[in-house]
């Protein structure tokens, strides 16, 4: 062989291996990557945040709020759960006000009416779904809120309530320091930030310089600031040398070590960024230099990978920010285990899209239309589809400026162009250390589909049949049916311990079943049926760390604020508005719960009222409420245009939440199973089937206030309220038949809003005091990115806060606040 042809195989033989080890990195670089995304993903969570309309309330006002619950790591829409759950609990942890929200639906808006017999004080918002409050209670969301009540003042009046008092510390601040990819290492130029805070935690603000601890003199200098007490330094590090921080304190030269230089580390920094790249340069410590040591590099987004690489020992690379996109990235350090060794977070700016507000005009006089225009895209016009909630809100209602609640883990910033500021601000974050993420996905959450809490309201009826002495009884057949929505028909027979027990498909909401007790020869008898009912709610205590409390400083604002007039429903002398109209006894003013009214222009009648009118039929008393007619056998509200009637045309029927009959749409004839109609009318049918003795009272709405209810309430609505102390009542019971609602859905209303469109309105002798012009929780940009909402200021002369949460299609966050003036 020649020595042509044999350096040719030479340089053959050595391609071939090149090419071999450079697939080799690929196949083992495409290994590490997969593998780690897909860990990282099995180990996402549920996160929430949540905004309301304000946070500190009258009592007897109401409260809207938008919860959001996303994947922590890409914040897009997820969840492992199909039910949240809300609670608005007191300072004993006892709920006031229990809720449940449909997250498939993405129906996760609501309205809590406050009780005008709220104790004044804190409570707290408590949001959470099965996974969560099993599996990761920290990441339970507490938001607080503050209620005030002239009635039923604070006790802690005479002193400043939760009054924020920074303490003085005495004693000697402490350094913390955070080295860049977590160690600091021989042999180059290391940046490291520092953090200086006193005994409670307090940022202090000093300046120092840093000296190895045999020449005195400063190899660099440094500060931190008051606001965060962090600053950073930069110098080069020298082999088995110690550095120490020093600064004054008082009269006193202080220092504080920095921590020991690790041999054995590798380290990940960016020395320097252009506006197309980032040099970033993979250091090792003297005893793993030059051992031919391999490492890895992953460019991690939320939970994407955008780059990857592979090297050996000391080297450098360029990568382009383009492979990045807007916002906080991480590079990962893997050595060749395929551990992480080392971290590095940056932020990377580009035309950031943004949300942009704007008004029709800058001032606006009393009762004027605002028209409200927003837009999700970027300075170059591009859309993004954008979920959003809106509240616009009395500056006067608002001493806490934020309303919008997060997880702790869950950061929302708001845009800045100054990116060494952000780095700066978050420098404990940048330099976290190499355990970072090797501690998040040791701690990570994996739960298996199959070991996932069952979201199931209701799946199994349990009861018991009692006679008039109390006593159980066997033989008895129970009948449970309904025909709302789907058909379900079924009976069982009572053992010798008067228990039954039925079976029931689980259900993205609840509907309204009918049970009856009958003798096995099929004669109905007025015995109590008893179902035991658990509720859908875990108990559990809110985790003291996260009933947390906003510093109200100013007590003349909360003294004041008691003597405010702020109303969420307003009332009117214009001819479209009817007045209040009451048909009770004589006997006892307000005889019922008028938290749960909804409207004050509604008709009422009390459970009282109904009693004396006939002690065993409601169906008959309801005729007492004006415009309330039977026409051919059906109940009609209001004047019809013609003589005939139908079912069509009767007014939809609710009890406790729950759509029973009635609506302008699709009839439902009942079936023979016993139930007696009354003439023609389903409504009319299942009001008789209801006892007088556990109605709290009827309310019938009509025109505007109806609408809360969609489009089967053209022709009004009647709202059944019963005197169970909360919609998951621990049992039911009553004679002979029984209606038994489930735990349901709740579906927040639309947001009243007076239209001063009708002249008649506008010109209506009425203060209008809202504090709260408008709210809507479900609100979506159109493929341009724009959305655009409408509605009336009020009568008080004063500011307005615009506030708007949502979220991207690409899981970007949004919070922003604009304002409007009243003049």
């Amino acid at each position: 062989m020649n020595k042509f042809v044999k350096s040719i195989f030479i340089l053959s033989f050595l391609f071939l291996a090149l090419l071999t080890n450079a697939q080799t990195n690929i196949e083992n670089t495409d290994s590490l990557a997969g593998r780690f995304i897909s860990d990282l993903r099995a180990g996402t969570t549920e996160k929430l945040f949540v905004q309301t309309n304000k946070n500190i309330f009258l009592a007897g006002e109401e409260l809207w709020f938008k919860a959001w619950i996303v994947n922590s790591l890409s914040h897009k829409y997820f969840s492992h759960s199909k039910t949240l759950f809300v609670d608005l609990v007191n300072e004993k942890d006892s709920a006031v006000a229990q809720l449940l929200l449909n997250i498939p639906s993405q129906k996760t808006e609501g309205l809590i009416r406050l009780s005008d017999s709220l104790p004044e004080g804190y409570y707290w918002l408590r949001l959470y779904t099965a996974t969560i409050q099993k599996y990761d209670t920290n990441s339970i969301l507490v938001s607080p809120i503050y209620v005030t009540n002239k009635k039923f003042p604070s006790t802690l009046v005479a002193t400043p309530i939760e009054q924020k008092v920074k303490l003085i510390s005495t004693k000697t601040p402490r350094l913390v320091f955070y080295p860049e990819g977590g160690e600091i290492i021989a042999g180059t130029n290391t940046t490291i930030a520092i953090k200086a805070v006193d005994e409670y935690e307090n940022p202090v603000k000093l300046e120092g310089y840093i000296n190895d601890n045999i020449d005195s003199s400063a190899l660099t200098w440094f500060k931190t600031d008051s606001i965060t007490g962090l600053g950073k330094i930069s110098f080069f590090v020298s082999k088995s040398k110690n550095y120490a921080a020093n600064f004054k304190w008082g009269n006193q030269v202080m220092k504080a070590n920095l921590p020991p230089i690790n041999h054995y580390a590798s380290q990940i920094a960016i020395k320097e960024q252009t506006p197309t790249t980032l040099k970033v340069v993979v250091s090792q410590g003297d005893s793993l230099y030059q051992k031919g040591k391999q490492s890895y590099i992953l460019g991690i987004h939320k939970d994407s990978l955008c780059f990857a690489s592979v090297g050996v020992d000391m080297y450098e690379l360029n990568i382009p920010k383009s492979y990045f996109p807007a916002g906080i990235s991480k590079l990962l350090l893997f050595n060749e285990a395929q551990e992480v060794v080392s971290e590095r977070t940056f932020f990377i700016t580009k035309p950031k899209e943004e949300l942009f507000i704007s008004t029709d005009k800058q001032n606006y006089a009393s009762r004027d239309k605002v028209v409200l225009t927003l837009y999700k895209g970027d300075s170059v016009l591009h859309p993004n589809f954008t979920a959003l909630s809106i509240a616009v809100t009395d500056d006067n209602a608002i001493k806490h400026t934020s309303n919008i609640t997060t997880n702790e883990n869950l950061v929302l910033m708001e845009p800045t162009n100054n990116t060494s500021e952000l780095e700066l601000l978050s420098q404990p974050m940048i330099f976290k250390g190499k355990n970072y993420s090797k501690q998040a996905m040791a701690n990570k959450i994996v739960v298996k589909q199959s070991e996932l809490p069952v979201d199931t309201l209701f799946s199994n009826i349990k009861g018991r049949i009692l006679n008039k002495k109390k006593l159980p009884v066997a033989n008895r057949v129970v009948t449970i049916y309904t025909n709302k929505r789907f058909y379900l028909f079924d009976t069982d027979t009572t053992n010798a311990r008067g228990e039954f027990e039925f079976s029931v498909p689980p259900y993205l909401d609840s509907v309204a079943f009918t049970l009856q007790v009958a003798t096995l020869k099929g004669t109905k008898v007025d015995e109590k049926i008893i179902i035991n009912v658990s509720s859908p709610f875990p108990k559990f205590s809110t985790p003291l760390s996260l009933k947390k409390k906003f510093p109200i400083e100013d007590l003349d604002y909360i003294s004041n604020l008691r003597n405010t007039n702020f109303k969420d429903i307003y009332k009117g002398t214009g001819k479209e508005w009817l007045q209040s109209v009451f048909v009770k006894s004589s006997i006892k003013a307000n005889t019922y719960n008028t938290s749960k009214r909804v409207s004050s222009f509604s008709q009422v009648i009390t459970g009282e009222a109904i009693q004396n009118i006939n002690r065993t039929d409601a169906s008959n008393a309801l005729l007492m409420i004006p415009g309330l007619h039977l026409r051919g056998g059906y109940l009609t509200l209001g004047a019809l245009t013609s003589f005939g009637a139908s079912a069509k045309d009767e007014p939809l029927l609710i009890v406790d939440g729950v759509m029973l009959a009635g609506g302008s749409g699709p009839q439902v004839v009942p079936d023979e199973v016993g139930v007696m109609s009354f003439q023609n009318s389903p409504v009319m049918a299942e009001i008789a089937r209801i006892s007088p003795d556990i109605i709290d009272f009827i309310e019938v709405l009509k025109g505007p206030e109806a609408s809360y209810y969609g489009t089967m309430s053209s022709n009004g609505v009647i709202l059944i309220n019963t005197h169970r102390k909360s919609n998951f009542s621990s049992h039911y019971e009553q004679y002979g038949t029984l209606i038994y609602n489930p735990a349901s859905y709740h579906l927040a209303p639309i947001f009243n809003t007076p239209d001063y469109s009708n002249l008649d309105i506008k010109k209506a002798s009425f203060n209008d005091n809202r504090s709260t012009l408008y709210w809507n929780g479900h609100l979506y940009t159109n493929p341009n990115g724009k959305a655009q909402v409408e509605f009336y200021t009020g009568d008080v002369n004063t500011n307005y806060t615009i506030s708007v949460t949502g979220i991207t299609a690409s899981g970007e966050i949004i919070q922003k606040k604009a304002s409007i003036k009243r003049n």
